[in-house]
């Protein structure tokens, strides 16, 4: 089943009633509450469409300029990150912050509900590599590390993670052939063949994950800006992961569904659309124990609330010494002179102007593109999704394994829904499950065109058919259903994407205007708007004339 057009979004924001049981069958249950959020966003931020002259209220600059030793443009992680890569660099001028949400966190943002906290979005971390010693500083830093085996953070030391936050067994659960089995493979369906592509599979995922190139660097790695250029390595950028698999006699049904399973869930792209070098990275580009070489980073790190936790974190950090300008858009930037254009969303329309020596510009690359003038070059797009919360008062019964972190309908619409219940060791009462549905099967201009004349009903009726397959009982024991439009989710690493120096030409500096986004590493990874938002700040620093004792990059 797939949400028909209706025209223009009705009653956005506003509480709807759900009487279906998502199948097109009526029961004796009471109606649905629900709401469609995330689209008021797109409204906002849409605005840069329009001429600045064209603000609403009083549509004029209003009053002398605010002054801000560093501006960045954008809460999200990039954002987030470079704010606190500064302040723990010892950067101790002034900082505004301009966010166009009501919160901060981007995709990492977190909600609320009757079930309690959970994930907006993005929803876990992997265990960082040695290579990705941003991430090891900055989760030391926020306290969720308990210790360290050898060298600290920016060695080859092994972080010892507290045990709340490793995902607890058993992650990951499939429905097929009528019960829940453990992992994401079919068993059930698997054939002698099946099971032996696989294996092939994962033959070579393994030897590309243990590979360096000829300029010494892993083939694969976290953050990008680590990845090997060797051009035999690159020239996988040029192939689609279809056509890859295809080359190496991998038609196996069960792997391809496994395979696209997961180019659609770090990507929100299909086998055809992904190039053969983004395909092999989600497999072979995480090596956390330095002592083991078979260990490619299985394990996560996840909270109920999702990465909602580590937002939070970060905001704590740094709620001290940010000055916030939210919820506003930033309409314009005057790149030589440091000035950014800011429209107020609290109803006045006023636009003010902040004044700064460095604007960090932690936007797609393609709102960036609408702010100031720059050089044409390709830009990333982005996937859209939708996200559904289902708030239950009890946990619905399940046939085969009874509970897992990850619940997965094998060939189902979506990609399953975690349970914010799962961490906390809680297997019987209220969660909330988070279903994810990337719209990978269109162009993503016309999905999002799309998105914007679906109801909310369509789109809770599209989740609960999906995961009823395996909870019957689904409805029962629903309360709320609240579903998330992300326009802009994930980076689409197309075929072509990472070839030579488009994304370092997105990422040039342009007068006071340093650009730090995930997009601009070509994948939509949190370990990459963190690192995107650090190298902005190490770049600051350096400018001011900070010693950078120790880089992160």
């Amino acid at each position: 089943m797939k949400p028909s057009r209706r025209g223009l979004l009705q009653g956005l924001g506003a509480a709807t009633v759900l009487t279906s049981c998502g199948l097109g069958q009526r029961q004796s249950l009471p109606a649905l509450q629900g709401e469609l959020r995330g689209l008021e966003l797109a409204q906002r931020g849409h605005r840069v469409r329009e001429p600045l002259t064209a603000a609403g209220g009083r549509g004029g600059l209003a009053g002398a300029p605010l002054r801000a030793e560093v501006v960045i443009l954008g809460g999200g992680i990039a954002g987030l990150c470079a704010a606190w890569r500064l302040r723990w660099g010892g950067f101790e001028g002034t900082i505004a912050l301009v966010e166009l949400a009501d919160v901060l966190g981007g995709t990492a943002a977190k909600g609320t509900g009757p079930s309690g906290e959970h994930p907006l979005g993005a929803h876990y971390l992997t265990l960082p590599s040695a290579e990705c010693a941003h991430m090891r500083v900055l989760l030391d830093d926020l306290g969720l590390v308990e210790g360290w085996r050898g060298a600290g953070p920016l060695g080859e030391g092994r972080p010892v993670w507290p045990a709340e936050a490793l995902c607890l067994a058993p992650q990951e659960r499939l429905f097929v052939a009528g019960r829940w089995v453990e992992g994401l493979w079919p068993t059930p369906l698997a054939s002698a063949a099946d099971t032996e592509q696989r294996d092939v599979f994962e033959a070579l995922a393994f030897a590309w994950a243990q590979r360096r190139g000829a300029d010494g660097r892993w083939a694969f790695a976290i953050p990008v800006a680590h990845c090997s250029e060797d051009p035999e390595v690159r020239a996988l950028v040029d192939l689609s992961f279809a056509d890859w698999l295809d080359q190496h006699g991998l038609d196996s049904p069960l792997l391809r569904w496994w395979l696209r399973y997961a180019t659609r869930d770090d990507y929100g792209t299909e086998l055809a659309d992904t190039s053969a070098w983004a395909g092999l990275h989600y497999f072979a580009s995480r090596r956390p124990d330095p002592a083991n070489a078979r260990d490619l980073g299985t394990h996560v790190l996840t909270w109920p609330a999702g990465n909602g936790q580590l937002v939070d974190l970060l905001a704590r950090r740094l709620e001290a010494s940010l000055d916030l300008v939210q919820p506003a858009v930033a309409r314009a930037v005057e790149a030589e002179e440091g000035r950014v254009h800011v429209e107020a969303l609290d109803g006045s329309g006023d636009v003010l102007t902040l004044q700064a020596e460095h604007i960090v510009a932690a936007v797609p690359a393609r709102v960036l593109d609408r702010l100031l003038t720059r050089p044409t070059a390709p830009r990333p797009d982005q996937a859209p999704w939708w996200v559904a919360q289902l708030h239950l008062a009890e946990q619905p019964v399940a046939e085969g394994l009874s509970h897992a972190w990850d619940s997965v309908v094998y060939e189902g619409v979506g990609l399953g829904a975690v349970s914010s219940a799962h961490q906390r060791g809680s297997y019987g009462g209220p969660t909330v499950l988070s279903w994810y549905h990337p719209l990978s099967q269109e162009a993503p201009a016309e999905a999002r065109r799309r998105m914007l004349e679906t109801t909310w009903e369509e789109v809770a009726d599209l989740a609960l058919a999906d995961l009823s397959a395996g909870w019957p009982d689904l409805r029962r024991h629903l309360l709320r259903l609240d579903v998330h439009a992300w326009g802009h989710g994930t980076t689409r690493p197309t075929v072509g994407l990472h070839r030579g120096s488009a994304l370092s030409e997105a990422a040039a500096r342009v007068g006071r205007v340093l650009p730090a986004h995930s997009d601009l590493s070509g994948l939509s990874l949190f370990e990459e708007a963190a690192w995107q938002g650090v190298r902005a700040a190490e770049e600051i620093l350096r400018d001011r004339g900070h010693e950078v004792r120790v880089s992160l990059l």
